[in-house]
């Protein structure tokens, strides 16, 4: 396509229609509606075969297990729990009926470890390629729903895990390279479970009302962000997590533009930082990586200098797997 993947969101946002039950609609990883049982958020996304996955170095178990994981990362990034989920799925003719199966058994297995439960969906045939689209409904747990919209003056930023694992092992599966030191990176592109218990625990300390996921790169993500909120974020390059064998094979740039990671991104209020800080020195898993100011877009610096932002970052209607 000649736009890019945010240039066609902002085009469409003028077909979604004012309601009173609507609390947060196009612009973020999920939408927020009112209902009567309470707060509810409707998140859907979907796979394609030789843009997000390759059946040649995936099998279909991992294809169906990752493709709800992403769309419960996006449900946990708006703050909410996941409850149910419909599938629809696009089969060609040489796909078979156990692969179909195993493909079941991997979305099966991810919905057993977050409690959600399969409402139906549909299938269709299609000529050439597979793919799979997810519809996840969850319901707020937080006092707030967490909005790109919401980082603030003054915010730190942080992130959960390491960047640029999935990469690096998307990158090995391509390349057919030793795996023997990058089982965790192979895994991580496989099976990218978000960081479950993690959220619980940012939910239950009501740190943050402004995430989202980490699944189109660090930078990409982190600048939509900042649109919404219509604020700059400034990171700073020695702080951000990244795997060693990223640094070992000098690709440092994949934990800033690689993506599919599911680690969740976050804003929180300095006021907060005792908590957060609490949480580092137990040794969960949650980097302070820089901090919210007045102006646009994201700024890197290193070791103090500003550096050119590193390249990258997954654009749907871009590069293509």
């Amino acid at each position: 396509m000649e736009i890019s993947e945010n240039s066609f969101i902002k085009g469409i946002r003028k077909f979604s229609r004012k309601s009173n039950s609507v609390i947060r609609g196009i612009g973020d990883d999920g939408a927020v509606a009112e209902l009567a049982a309470g707060r509810y958020v409707f998140v859907q996304d979907a796979m394609a075969e030789h843009v997000h996955f390759e059946l040649s170095f995936m099998d279909p178990y991992y294809v169906g297990k990752k493709a709800l994981y992403s769309n419960i990362s996006d449900i946990l990034a708006m703050g909410a729990e996941p409850l149910f989920y419909l599938v629809t799925v696009g089969i060609p003719e040489r796909f078979s009926s156990g692969e179909m199966e195993r493909m079941y058994q991997g979305m099966d297995r991810a919905a057993r470890e977050f409690g959600v439960t399969l409402l139906g969906g549909d299938t269709v045939a299609t000529a050439k390629d597979l793919f799979i689209d997810i519809s996840v409904i969850g319901k707020l747990a937080a006092a707030r729903y967490f909005g790109r919209d919401k980082a603030r003056n003054g915010d730190l930023i942080a992130v959960t895990g390491r960047l640029g694992e999935a990469a690096l092992g998307l990158r090995a599966l391509k390349e057919g390279q030793d795996a023997r030191n990058l089982k965790g990176c192979i895994r991580r592109f496989l099976s990218p479970r978000p960081p479950y218990a993690l959220w619980k625990e940012i939910v239950k300390n009501d740190i943050t009302d402004a995430m989202m996921d980490v699944s189109d790169g660090l930078i990409l993500d982190l600048s939509r962000m900042m649109d919404e909120s219509k604020k700059q974020a400034r990171i700073h390059w020695e702080k951000v997590p990244m795997p060693r064998p990223l640094r070992q094979r000098g690709l440092e740039e994949l934990a800033f533009g690689g993506g599919e990671d599911y680690q969740l991104l976050f804003t929180f209020p300095r006021k907060r930082l005792p908590v957060v800080a609490a949480m580092i020195e137990k040794g969960r898993a949650v980097t302070i990586i820089g901090e919210v100011v007045s102006g646009r877009g994201v700024r890197v610096y290193r070791h103090g200098s500003e550096i050119p932002s590193p390249p990258g970052g997954y654009d749907h209607f871009g590069e293509r797997m």
